[in-house]
């Protein structure tokens, strides 16, 4: 997941489609995600899942300054520049990184809130290392092909020796992709079955029944938002990682299914750093409110 497209192979109208979908999927990404940041960073209380979607925001915004503006400049078939190959290419695989390992910390977390619901809060300065932990091994996983990857034939060659480019995306995809997802998955199962004996211990017993009706819905609201996170991170990120695993362990004639493929996997991926904002508008009242508020703010001159 850590090579972009060759943009000196594609035809005249793909780069045209290529640079109207960019700008698009910019404005949206950069728009979306600079208003998620500014409405937790002027939240008064923030929670835990408030920080890590910050720190979700933030991996996302950074993919969409730091290489979307580069991919567009890349389209008009110069040669890749070393610092292309060497930094912001693997900077937008660790973004991938970080966008996942905290979706899979946020699922752990709230089995763990729920199972131990008489527990406070993490405290947020644990959280803000774990977020470091994060962002550490994120840019870690990309330290083999920061070393291996240069510059040639107008792209960026790895050289690898031999078997060690289908060890290494093995490796990816299984920490990208599987172990990630299974980990969510699992963590949803339990929290499903967590919050089905939660309702029947409740419904026997009514004393602080509307207190803890109220965590229940928030729990299940705060679920719902993560899920639907999960699956469209899920969907988009799919066609990059087949198009890699076909790239490395694919037949000869499937290389060109994989090409393809590739060539419209860029924009998927991108657009999962866009559809995040539009979720937590969607699902949670808060955000919906908040955009409202600072839309208005920008049309109309004042707050």
């Amino acid at each position: 997941m850590g090579h972009p497209t060759n943009f000196s192979t594609v035809t005249e109208a793909e780069r045209y489609i290529k640079l109207g979908l960019y700008a698009f999927t910019f404005l949206l990404g950069v728009a979306g995600n600079s208003l998620v940041l500014l409405v937790l960073w002027k939240k008064k209380r923030r929670s835990v899942n408030d920080i890590l979607i910050f720190n979700l925001s933030m991996s996302d915004l950074t993919l969409m300054l730091l290489s979307l503006p580069l991919n567009v400049f890349l389209l008009g078939g110069i040669d890749y520049p070393m610092v292309f190959c060497k930094l912001i290419c693997p900077l937008m695989t660790a973004t991938f990184n970080v966008s996942i390992f905290t979706l899979t910390f946020m699922a752990v977390y709230r089995w763990r809130v729920i199972i131990n619901s008489l527990k406070p809060e993490m405290r947020h300065r644990y959280v803000i290392m774990w977020i470091i932990v994060i962002w550490i091994v994120g840019f870690s996983l990309l330290l083999p092909i920061i070393i291996v990857t240069e510059t040639g034939n107008g792209g960026c060659k790895e050289n690898w020796g031999p078997d060690q480019s289908r060890v290494y995306t093995a490796v990816l995809f299984t920490l990208q992709y599987v172990l990630p997802l299974t980990t969510i998955a699992g963590a949803y199962i339990m929290i499903g079955i967590d919050l089905g004996k939660a309702k029947e211990r409740h419904d026997s017993n009514a004393q602080d029944r509307s207190a803890l009706e109220v965590r229940r819905k928030e729990d299940l609201q705060i679920i719902k938002m993560m899920g639907l996170i999960v699956i469209l991170f899920a969907l988009c990120i799919l066609p990059i990682q087949v198009a890699w695993l076909i790239a490395d362990f694919g037949a000869e004639k499937h290389k060109k299914v994989g090409d393809v493929l590739l060539r419209v996997a860029d924009i998927a991926a991108y657009l999962h750093a866009c559809v995040n904002p539009i979720v937590y508008g969607t699902i949670t009242r808060y955000f919906r409110r908040e955009y409202i508020r600072y839309v208005k703010s920008v049309f109309c001159c004042k707050i």
